[in-house]
């Protein structure tokens, strides 16, 4: 439900405890969730180089994602250097 008031306002940050579960404790100090676009949930990192480990990553981080805020709530993820 969290996640759902998270997209209609369009703030992701409220999201974070639950992107540190999915991508652990290293990868969160260097990404946060930050905006939706629609279903896309867009991942605001620390640099480029962690934005494209992030983006490796993709398949594994939307599949763990999904099995928590279901398929339709989160289809794709954007990774973005600050």
């Amino acid at each position: 439900m969290l996640a759902d008031v998270s997209r209609r306002t369009g703030s992701a940050r409220v999201l974070f405890p639950l992107w540190r579960q999915v991508v652990g404790e290293t990868l969160a100090g260097a990404s946060a969730p930050l905006r939706w676009q629609g279903s896309t949930l867009v991942i605001g990192c620390s640099s480029a180089a962690w934005a494209t480990e992030l983006t490796r990553q993709r398949t594994e981080c939307l599949r763990k994602l999904q099995l928590r805020l279901g398929k339709k709530m989160v289809e794709s993820l954007v990774f973005e250097a600050a």
